[in-house]
């Protein structure tokens, strides 16, 4: 067990060998279904004293038991400091409690469709609820964050798209779920894809609802969570017939914006010295923006991000961003189009109604800086109806929470605060009837 504060969370180490070097892999398993994997670098173990490094929280020095079967030690990051103690054995895991998984009886239809995307050649698989004994108020494609998501967004054995559509359709709403292009069940290729494709998917998703004989005449909009939150104002500036949108942790700043904030605010609670944090911001966004610059077809490689690094004194801060799970980040079709990607052009074009909400303590978009961007976008648009909100206690995922840490996703039986779910169908309710 790490100890995380009043956090206690269960690691395993996997460690063999290979090629005579020493490999290993740390797993985080919470549950059955709530596998996090971290990968370890700077490996080494020496007269009886194991080290390692991880990304998330630092490196780890440990001191081998006489017998051989436990290791004592801790893990530093800047000025914090966290025990972890390693037994030899195995682990057993329970099984996730994830309440608010819907269960049957739903009180809506539920319908397997499948949506032909013609321009990309691709089939998205889905499913469509439908209020039962009356006529949907209007009708929602939801769209999932970033990466490969199924139409649930499954993570951690959370299914939060699926619990949304649930209490939307229980409030007189059809709700239109789809696994991604490529997964699930859907077809299509997802090697070189951007966001620019996704909102295509999500295009031929709204026409799919308009041509149903049933949909005749309801009005149709668009609930993003995180990437989804940045692509359906993007469509919605495309198409004057979206009916409405609503982004959940979208982004209203560029991304090499958003990720340079997160990791300044992530060295911050970690305990780095506020010189370092503004270095190390310097760093990521000057690499960033060269991310965005540069041709899609020109590599960038390790020793470029250490020289860019080297030049704002952040070198030891850089590490992660010199990792080989990083550089192909990087050098990936979709981080170079959203490094371009500029959200506030498609906020001051589109003219539908428009909610934004952000839990206060999301890490991954920060909301200070994001929601209060979108405001003054669509203030100075003109915009002429728009609501910011900022729900308090929240993280990322629109979990109640005491801080909003990824790793401790998993933990939190709560898949979709009741605050968040009734925000947006009061917004909603609002405006249709």
């Amino acid at each position: 067990m790490i100890e995380l504060g009043d956090t206690k969370l269960p690691v395993v180490l996997q460690i063999h060998h290979r090629d005579s070097a020493l490999i290993a892999t740390i797993e985080f398993p919470l549950h059955k279904q709530a596998l996090v994997a971290a990968a370890l670098s700077d490996l080494s173990f020496d007269r009886d004293v194991f080290r390692f490094h991880t990304r998330s929280f630092g490196s780890y020095e440990g001191h081998m038991s006489a017998d051989g079967l436990r290791i004592v030690g801790a893990f530093t990051n800047y000025e914090k400091r966290h025990a972890l103690i390693l037994n030899s054995g195995e682990i057993e895991l329970a099984e996730s409690v994830r309440p608010q998984t819907p269960k049957p009886p739903y009180g809506y239809s539920i319908e397997e469709v499948r949506v032909d995307n013609p321009n990309a050649n691709n089939i998205l698989a889905g499913t469509l609820t439908m209020p039962s004994g009356r006529k949907p108020r209007a009708a929602a494609v939801l769209i999932t964050g970033s990466g490969g998501l199924d139409r649930d967004e499954t993570v951690f054995g959370h299914k939060p798209v699926w619990v949304l559509a649930d209490h939307l359709s229980r409030c007189g709403y059809a709700v239109l779920r789809l696994d991604d292009r490529g997964l699930g069940e859907s077809t299509g290729i997802r090697v070189g894809m951007t966001s620019a494709d996704s909102a295509g998917d999500m295009s031929a998703a709204v026409n799919y609802l308009q041509r149903r004989v049933d949909l005749q005449d309801i009005p149709v909009g668009l609930i993003g969570h995180s990437e989804g939150g940045l692509i359906a104002p993007m469509l919605a500036a495309q198409r004057a017939d979206i009916a409405f949108v609503v982004a959940m942790a979208g982004p209203g700043i560029a991304l090499g914006e958003v990720m340079a904030e997160r990791e300044c605010l992530a060295l911050a609670g970690r305990g780095a010295s506020q010189d370092t944090v503004v270095k190390h911001g310097q760093f990521a966004r000057a690499l960033f923006r060269q991310l965005g610059e540069i041709p899609v077809t020109e590599m960038i490689d390790a020793a470029q991000v250490a020289a860019i690094a080297a030049r704002f004194g952040a070198a030891e801060t850089a590490t992660k961003n010199t990792s080989e799970v990083w550089l192909r980040a990087y050098n990936l079709p979709w981080f170079r189009y959203a490094f371009r990607h500029d959200p506030s052009e498609s906020l001051r074009r589109m003219q539908a109604p428009f909610l934004a909400i952000n839990g206060s303590l999301d890490a991954q978009v920060p909301v200070k800086s994001n929601l209060g961007a979108m405001a003054q976008i669509l203030a100075a648009a003109g915009h002429p109806d728009y609501e910011i909100a900022e729900l308090p206690g929240l993280n990322h995922m629109f979990q109640t929470c005491s801080t909003g840490e990824e790793f401790k996703y998993p933990m939190i039986e709560e898949t979709f605060a009741p605050l968040a779910l009734e925000t947006i169908s009061a917004w909603l309710n609002a405006r249709f009837k």
